[in-house]
């Protein structure tokens, strides 16, 4: 298995993952998605014999509450690769990219009902620090 970062190409692989984590979307509009980011993301991709299995995202924020860090925005292995250790790996390019980029700390948030993701973040150090509710408009 391969680490790398996104490539164009991964387009059609990244969509079709995003749907099996329960967020259904076409190519052409993860292709949009794609386009809106900027060297403050980072997306990487572990492929396995030419086929991606899994995907990460991170993005660099910075606060004026809580200063600089690093938030895991998004985090999905196939269904038929899970337990397998990609998660991890695509985690561990994350917390290298954040430390290149000078961000002492790294965040990830994740729904409630998702108990094994949540095991998943404790087993590579991560801790609950809070509980939240998130509110969309529009």
């Amino acid at each position: 298995m391969l680490i790398r970062s996104v490539q164009t190409d991964d387009i059609a692989a990244l969509a079709a993952l995003a749907g099996e984590l329960g967020y259904p979307t076409s190519s052409e509009e993860m292709a949009r998605r794609m386009a809106g980011l900027d060297d403050r993301d980072a997306v990487f991709v572990a492929d396995e014999d030419s086929v991606c299995v899994g995907w990460i995202q991170a993005s660099i924020v910075e606060s004026l509450e809580t200063g600089r860090f690093a938030e895991i925005r998004a985090l999905v292995v196939s269904a038929t690769r899970r337990s397998s250790g990609i998660g991890a790996a695509l985690v561990g390019a994350v917390e290298k990219w954040a430390a290149a980029k000078a961000c002492p700390r790294i965040r990830v948030r994740s729904n409630v009902v998702r108990e094994r993701t949540h095991r998943f973040y404790e087993r590579l150090g991560f801790r609950v620090t809070k509980s939240q509710k998130v509110f969309d408009k529009g």
